[in-house]
């Protein structure tokens, strides 16, 4: 038995996944929401607890099951491979209303880096939030986004470069070259063509990602830019030397 009169065969390994499965069989009409919703979307979350959505008032109790009652609108609803569950940005909004800050805080990094939600849909739905449980987590974690840095590493390199008085540099700047946009750098000095990128804790080195940034960055490179690239473990482990190469690096171009 997985979940109420839901089965499997004997010696099959019981997954999250698997009881997430399980949930949306034994309860009829049920959306996968929260970090079950999160793990249909390959999005990692540390609460491991199967979670269901269902209309106020429903009765469903099954050992083992978080339910929420709600009602949801068609737009935060979607359907992955024949199961029903909530949509993208709604199920990161429920995800790190539920957890602690600094896991919440991860938990968004992964998803803005996965596409699911951007973080001005983040705040957007943050503000439609007054008065519901769990808004306290999700207004901390929409603040340490503050000056556009959009992952834990991104705000740790913030702090540094104001500690070290570097200025001259804006996050999230987007940059052109004679074939269109190259995209957004983590932190770009426009003037002297010098962009700072970032591998926060949430980066992945799946095919996709790896190539993707090689290519824009050859791209940058082509177009006269000088591109220096830190990872979490660099910010962690040593903010200070990053911050006194990057400034190093700046006034070299400054002339």
């Amino acid at each position: 038995m997985v979940l109420g009169p839901v089965l499997t065969r004997a010696g099959r390994p019981i997954t999250p996944l698997l009881r997430d499965r399980a949930a949306s069989l034994a309860v009829p009409g049920a959306v996968l929401s929260g970090p079950s919703a999160a793990r249909r979307y390959g999005l990692e979350v540390p609460d491991l607890r199967s979670c269901v959505t269902v209309a106020p008032g429903r009765q469903v109790r099954h050992p083992g099951l978080r339910v929420r009652r709600e009602v949801l609108a068609p737009a935060d609803l979607s359907v992955v491979e024949g199961v029903l569950l909530t949509a993208p940005a709604q199920t990161v909004v429920d995800c790190v209303r539920e957890l602690g800050v600094d896991d919440a805080d991860l938990v968004l990094d992964r998803a803005i880096q996965r596409r699911l939600i951007t973080f001005e849909e983040f705040l957007a739905r943050v503000q439609g939030q007054t008065g519901r449980r769990g808004v306290g987590t999700l207004v901390r974690v929409a603040a340490r986004h503050a000056h556009g840095a959009r992952s834990a590493a991104e705000r740790l390199l913030v702090q540094g470069l104001r500690r070290g008085r570097v200025t001259g540099w804006r996050a999230n700047l987007p940059v052109h070259d004679e074939d269109g946009v190259i995209g957004e750098v983590d932190f770009g000095f426009e003037e002297i063509r010098l962009a700072i990128e970032v591998d926060g804790r949430a980066w992945h080195s799946a095919a996709d990602r790896f190539q993707h940034d090689r290519t824009r960055q050859n791209r940058l490179v082509r177009a006269g830019w000088t591109v220096l690239r830190f990872t979490w473990h660099d910010l962690a482990g040593n903010l200070d030397g990053v911050v006194r190469e990057i400034d190093t690096v700046r006034r070299r171009l400054t002339g």
